[in-house]
């Protein structure tokens, strides 16, 4: 069913011409970004959006971007009291050495002395 709209797409996105190159309606941009964000939340990368439709993968980004609503509402959070496990923290110094098995605050110690 995907191929039959991105078919569909592809030839309205082909049959637009403009003076200084293809001028897409408002229209056209928001229904292809909506089929373009539900293919992305489906798994198909943009490499592969952007061959079906023809498309740069600028735009394939710019326009299933533009679809996907960012929502500013509280999430509900679950605070677990379960604490870090005293031998799980491993510090990774920039020049290679390394310091495994270290509690939290052992961890936060070594790296002040360090900073």
């Amino acid at each position: 069913m995907y191929q039959r709209a991105a078919e569909k797409l592809r030839r309205e996105l082909d049959g637009v011409t403009g003076r200084r190159g293809p001028c897409f309606s408002r229209d056209l941009k928001k229904r292809t970004g909506a089929w373009l964000a539900e293919r992305r939340a489906a798994g198909a990368t943009v490499a592969e959006l952007a061959a079906d439709l023809g498309l740069a993968s600028g735009t394939v980004l710019r326009w299933s971007a533009a679809e996907v609503q960012r929502s500013r509402a509280l999430v509900p959070v679950e605070i677990v009291a379960e604490p870090i496990a005293a031998s799980s923290m491993s510090i990774v110094s920039p020049s290679g050495f390394r310091v495994d098995g270290l509690s939290f605050a052992d961890a936060v110690a070594l790296l002040k002395a360090l900073g």
